[in-house]
């Protein structure tokens, strides 16, 4: 019995010495990362080149290696798309004459290739959900090629409950998968209709996120189509136009037996934009694992640098919670492991253009720093818990019974539970960078990612609860900004968490 005592006393001590993460440090990050002074920043902006310099600045004062030779960058080349509004028009042409949506009101809009000019002229057909999925086929066989798609976001379940996070079939509902669904058809472009609870956020974060410029993977575009979002409003309109009850349309829209509608419509207009080509960097730096057997293999720890920047208006979005928070938590978790070190090596990445549709991270997947095959574990940070203390700690990402043991652990070990897998209507599992990885095949994870303040808060729940669900009123907008008297508590749990998941991948034979 007093060996048993001896050795529980020993490995507290060895615990007790563990590095921690410094709230101070963490919180200093956080509120230089989030300052007007990095102007949001922006892809392909000096407010993103400035929070570059200084991630690599910090990597390497630790005593970091550069990951990518002698470099802590790691180049990915994006095209930048800005729509010039005043020179682009859409109408549509029906039997009860043009219908014209207001651009920014009820459409935005923008060119799916990295093309300056785009005319558009191509009858409109309603496909449901615009699922193309085995066994959830919403064209039936319809030849689209040249039509301009209207489709619905979310998915199509007849009523059902949705499945629980990170099913494969959810990502069917999300915005990126049914654009690229109808690349892979031949549309000539395709037009999302919005509602807030398809979406998972208001029209707001929408025009948001299509006013100024876009961006996507050099020669990945689609040329000749275009892409954009209508309001549920003007989709009312649009298909009464047609001679069409568009909430009818919709609930059919459910039924395993839907099938498209043509709609007496012609999309015409001409779209112009800016065009630039440019480079932009994923930030990477390894510390080696100790274990010359393990040290080939790693655990990443990833947090995307990037936010919407300043618009052409003035606005700056400092990105604050979104995600400054998750930046400021690997560069504390990257100091505490710098001092102790892991078997294992340990890559801290943070990606570029996360927001732009998980352009860094899918990059990095596209060519690894390190084999993806060596790579046990991607844990993700993303918009963390700025509003206080929890009892469980969310899992969105893998569930192979490996890494969930693991995650079992690392909550037992920081005094937390896992909280129980649920609906997931918002696809947030498929809106973060441990997506691209998962995709690949790798174990990957965002522990702690929630934008619906739906954890088990202590103290007074119910407040604690409105707070975080309030972070959507400011979600990709200008007020999503660093306020010193948030209670960093909550966020330390989520970083304690993924520092101890880390040290048990990192050690794991």
């Amino acid at each position: 019995m007093r060996t048993v005592l001896c050795l529980v006393l020993a490995c507290s001590g060895l615990l007790a010495q563990r590095p921690p993460v410094e709230e101070g440090a963490l919180r200093a990050h956080l509120a230089f990362l989030a300052d007007d002074v990095l102007e949001g920043r922006g892809t392909g902006q000096r407010g993103g080149e400035l929070a570059v310099r200084y991630l690599e600045t910090q990597l390497q004062a630790m005593g970091l290696q550069p990951a990518n030779g002698s470099s802590f960058r790691q180049s990915v080349r994006l095209s930048g798309v800005r729509l010039e509004e005043a020179a682009s028009r859409l109408a549509f042409e029906g039997p009860k004459g043009l219908t014209t949506p207001i651009l920014g009101t009820d459409l935005v809009m923008g060119a799916a290739g990295a093309e300056s000019t785009l005319s558009v002229d191509a009858p409109l057909v309603f496909v449901g959900h615009g699922i193309g999925a085995s066994g959830r086929d919403d064209y039936k066989g319809l030849d689209v090629r040249g039509k301009v798609l209207v489709m619905l976001v979310g998915d199509r379940r007849g009523g059902a409950p949705m499945p629980l996070c990170c099913q494969p079939e959810n990502e069917q509902g999300r915005w990126t998968y049914k654009f690229e669904e109808a690349r892979r058809r031949g549309a000539a472009g395709a037009l999302l209709v919005h509602t807030d609870a398809s979406a998972g956020y208001g029209w707001t974060v929408v025009r948001n996120s299509w006013s100024g410029e876009r961006f996507q993977r050099e020669g990945s575009g689609q040329a000749g189509a275009m892409q954009g979002w209508i309001t549920e409003a003007f989709a009312v309109r649009l298909f009464a136009a047609a001679g069409q009850d568009f909430h009818a349309l919709a609930a059919g829209a459910d039924a395993p037996g839907f099938r498209p509608a043509p709609l007496p419509l012609r999309a015409k207009g001409a779209l112009r934009s800016a065009v630039r080509s440019l480079e932009q960097w994923n930030v990477a730096g390894i510390l080696p694992g100790t274990d010359p057997a393990l040290r080939d293999a790693c655990v990443i720890y990833s947090a995307h640098w990037d936010h919407f920047g300043k618009r052409p208006d003035g606005a700056i979005y400092p990105g604050a919670v979104d995600n400054a928070t998750g930046c400021a938590a690997v560069l504390a978790l990257a100091k505490a492991l710098a001092a102790q070190p892991l078997p294992r090596s340990v890559l801290f990445l943070f990606p570029c253009a996360e927001e732009q549709g998980l352009l860094g991270s899918s990059a990095y997947v596209a060519e690894p720093l390190r084999p993806l095959a060596k790579t046990r574990l991607v844990i993700n940070l993303e918009s963390l818990n700025v509003v206080g203390p929890t009892r469980d700690i969310g899992l969105l990402g893998s569930d192979d019974p490996a890494t969930r043991a693991l995650c079992a652990r690392a909550a037992a070990a920081t005094g937390l539970v896992i909280t129980p897998p649920k609906a997931d209507p918002a696809g947030l599992c498929f809106r973060s960078d441990h997506f691209p990885f998962m995709k690949a095949g790798v174990p990957a994870l965002s522990p702690g990612f929630s934008l619906d303040g739906g954890w088990d808060y202590l103290g007074d729940k119910a407040a604690a609860q409105a707070k975080a669900s309030d972070f959507l009123n400011h979600y990709h907008r200008p007020s999503d900004r660093y306020d010193p008297a948030w209670n960093l508590a909550g966020l330390m749990q989520q970083v304690r968490f993924a520092l101890e998941l880390g040290r048990l991948a990192g050690a794991e034979r």
